[in-house]
């Protein structure tokens, strides 16, 4: 279902965008400052976790799973095994009941989204002008879209709640072999296998039975699937059943949790699969690894994002000629993202002299060398400059 675009016309003096950007100045500013503790805190995060990972390594015994023994009590142990459980997991509202780890429900509304596409004019003499074009389009979705808020007043509407919210259920005792495991580590067991309705023998409770149709895979509440409405329902769920999993962490009395490493930092780990211990800790070494460098870039983000809304008033003023603003606005932009790339590199720096001083003096001496290159660029520039003719002429 779709609907006539509907547009908002908006326009902003060159005065109200001056204003505008010089009360951002504050936010960025603060943007700014926010990344150094940011980059400062995730370097000493990742030596901890790297360094206690080094750690579990050397400790860590394999042990066998499939026999009871509390001769390794208190230490880090690993051990591959079948993840089981004699417990029941159910969902009441829909009739399931079955024995497994983990019971996952999933549910779509069908509903109206809005999109918003926007265009900006800039005009002689600063001021700037944004069309806003507002469209519908029908979607599934497991959140409730407000429409309460959309644009455009003549747009359907959804329904103002889900009868039904996506939910889970876990097991509490799940062992793996003869030993109990975590409740962390039952959350990292996937819930991955789908649950054949017809095959399962599940019928659909009597309150809902009239307006609902069932499938191998799907509950679908609404009249016809195959030309859904606004408000209609779709459910399925997913199970997690024994299966052979591989684990880490501390043994304490026929139960393995976390571990805490000197570091304080924590070990307590669960792939799916026979995996030896190497395999598990080099995958979470690289784990740290990948967050560690996503923590990093959102760390320039932050600090490029500061710098360009402290530097965007500047572009402001020259927005009275439109060409001008978008060439100051280009550069101050070049000059932000080098900036910021440069800082980011002395922090993490700097960071590393303090939790590994080889990498980061490295580190330190390879961001002295962009600056000086920026540096010797920038002087080169201004020795190639024509000179400048002194306009002024004897009378």
């Amino acid at each position: 279902m779709a609907n006539e675009p509907y547009s908002e016309v908006t326009s902003q003096s060159w005065g109200g965008r001056l204003m505008e950007s010089i009360k951002g100045v504050v936010a960025g500013a603060a943007l700014f400052i926010a990344a150094f503790p940011v980059l400062w805190m995730n370097e000493g995060c990742s030596v901890d976790t790297a360094k206690g990972l080094e750690e579990g390594a050397k400790v860590a015994v394999t042990i066998d799973l499939s026999q009871y023994s509390n001769e390794n009590n208190g230490k880090l142990i690993h051990g591959s095994g079948k993840a089981t459980t004699t417990d029941s997991v159910a969902d009441s509202q829909f009739g399931i009941n079955l024995k497994a780890i983990k019971l996952e429900r999933k549910v779509e509304m069908f509903q109206n989204e809005e999109n918003v596409k926007e265009e900006t004019k800039e005009k002689l003499g600063g001021g700037k002008e944004t069309t806003k074009t507002y469209t519908y389009s029908t979607t599934w979705s497991s959140n409730l879209i407000n429409s309460n808020n959309f644009k455009d007043p003549k747009a359907p509407k959804n329904p103002s709640s889900m009868p039904y919210k996506s939910e889970n259920w876990q097991a509490s005792n799940v062992k793996v072999g003869d030993y109990k495991i975590s409740k962390s580590m039952i959350n990292q067991i996937s819930t991955d296998e789908s649950i054949d309705y017809k095959s399962a023998g599940i019928s659909i409770p009597s309150s809902i039975s009239s307006r609902s149709q069932i499938s191998n895979s799907e509950i679908y509440i609404g009249k016809d699937p195959s030309n859904p409405q606004i408000g209609d329902l779709r459910i399925s769920h997913k199970v997690a059943n024994p299966k052979d999993v591989s684990i880490l962490g501390q043994l304490k009395n026929g139960v393995v949790g976390a571990f805490t490493t000197s570091r304080d930092t924590t070990i307590e780990r669960l792939d799916e699969g026979t995996l030896s211990k190497e395999d598990m800790f080099a995958a979470a070494q690289k784990e740290n690894t990948i967050m560690t460098w996503a923590v990093r870039a959102g760390g320039f983000f932050m600090m490029y994002t500061g710098l360009s809304l402290i530097l965007k008033p500047i572009s402001t003023l020259g927005a009275v000629v439109p060409f001008l603003g978008n060439l100051l606005g280009m550069g101050l932009g070049l000059i932000a993202g080098l900036v910021s790339f440069v800082l980011t590199l002395i922090t993490i720096a700097l960071a590393w002299i303090f939790f590994r001083p080889i990498l980061g003096i490295a580190l330190l001496a390879v961001a002295g060398g962009v600056g000086f290159f920026l540096w010797k660029k920038k002087k080169d520039m201004a020795a190639q400059a024509p000179p400048n003719p002194n306009p002024s002429t004897a009378g």
